[in-house]
């Protein structure tokens, strides 16, 4: 047991120390740093001016106090001083004649459309307790005037509309999707070329001599498997502090606020069943790469032995990506008790609301029987195919390991 912990602690020594896996790891905080200080630098920029407004009517006047978009100023002499200083956009002069209210604007560009609908719907409100008080109407024939027609709803939605209406599902679907194809796509070229590029040596036969081969793939497995953890434990580590700290973040914490309950709901759909069909798929995966890279003498070849997972990989995923705007089909059904597609279609098909989990329980443990017995047998297997040397090609040196 103590060799099979070695030969995974140096694999996964080896493949976390280089270049493209430390830019693998960190190319989505980059990614995610850009985004957010493009957007911060964006937000303050747009933040430095305001729009002035001039006004003696304190109801007005507290209205514009309570916006991020204006400032209040007593005369019209120092709106057009801040204007020329450059301190703001523009200013509104607000007139109040006969009981009406009347704004005139001066900048040398119109005024943004939205903060135009926010200043007239203050005034408007303004205008309209002005007209109640010239009026002189009783409480009674106030509240009269107050009030408002009613509309009520009521929708019955199928299962395929309310995932087409439910963000939670549709945000928690996509992330599923490329979360699985991203990881899959990376380690099966990963694992196939790592056993590749070890079969052209020697090293090999002076390694069996000292451990059985069998335990040498699992010890390989083990290691790549470490590779994906810590992988996954970074981001997830990553996810957890900007969870925590956006709330204190100026700028983006009102925004997170609002959308904390949808993140909520979208972890707990990746969390149960996706979580776990992620990790069968990508031991299936991972297994059959490490057989692949096997089969192949010349570690360049090893990117066309995976050639087969990687068009199951794209069968799955591009399958999954139409059942988005699809029926749960026969077919769909079909495919998600499949080892493989299964990883891709049966999470999918829980989060829409097509699959229960009692489905999604068998898919899981025929994808874990077909995983087992794939590892048990290529573990069996696995040292007859690095110890064939003959450029015979893939599938004769697949038939002599049977063989032997």
């Amino acid at each position: 047991m103590n060799k099979i912990w070695l030969v995974a602690k140096e694999t996964y020594r080896r493949e976390v120390k280089t270049w493209s896996y430390l830019l693998m790891i960190l190319a989505p905080f980059i990614f995610a740093f850009l985004s957010v200080g493009i957007g911060m630098i964006t937000a303050s920029s747009g933040d430095d001016n305001y729009i002035g407004v001039v006004t003696s009517n304190p109801a007005l006047k507290q209205a514009v106090k309570k916006s991020e978009d204006f400032d209040n100023y007593a005369t019209k002499a120092k709106a057009q001083k801040a204007y020329k200083d450059e301190d703001i956009d523009g200013y509104v002069l607000v007139e109040q004649k006969n009981n009406q209210l009347t704004a005139t604007y001066y900048s040398n560009e119109k005024m943004d459309s939205d903060v135009k609908s926010e200043l007239l719907t203050s005034m408007q409100a303004v205008q309209h307790q002005l007209n109640l008080r010239q009026a002189k109407l009783t409480a009674k024939q106030s509240a009269a005037l107050a009030t408002q027609v009613q509309f009520k709803q009521t929708v019955k939605h199928s299962e395929k509309k309310s995932f087409d209406s439910d963000p939670v599902k549709q945000i928690s679907f996509w992330i599923l999707l490329i979360i699985l194809y991203m990881l899959v796509i990376t380690y099966t070229q990963v694992t196939a070329q790592d056993i590749a590029t070890e079969k052209g040596t020697k090293m090999m036969e002076v390694i069996f001599s000292s451990m059985p081969g069998g335990d040498y793939f699992t010890g390989k497995i083990l290691g790549i498997f470490g590779e994906i953890i810590t992988q996954v434990l970074i981001y997830v580590a990553g996810f957890t502090a900007v969870y925590f700290v956006a709330p204190y973040i100026d700028g983006f914490n009102d925004l997170f606020n609002k959308y904390k309950p949808m993140i909520d709901q979208a972890i707990g759909n990746l969390v149960s069943w996706g979580l776990l069909f992620t990790i069968i798929g990508l031991i299936l995966f991972i297994i059959f790469a490490a057989f692949c890279g096997a089969i192949v003498v010349k570690s360049e070849d090893a990117n066309k032995a995976v050639t087969p997972l990687t068009v199951l990989m794209l069968i799955g995923f591009l399958f999954t990506l139409n059942m988005s705007s699809g029926n749960d089909t026969i077919l769909a059904q079909v495919l998600s008790y499949i080892p493989f597609l299964s990883s891709f279609v049966m999470p999918a098909r829980v989060i829409m609301g097509d699959a229960s989990n009692l489905e999604a329980t068998i898919s899981a443990l025929i994808a874990l029987i077909a995983a087992s017995g794939s590892f048990i047998w290529i573990r069996k297997i696995y040292p007859g195919l690095i110890l064939q040397t003959d450029d015979v090609g893939p599938w004769q040196n697949f038939k002599r390991s049977l063989l032997n």
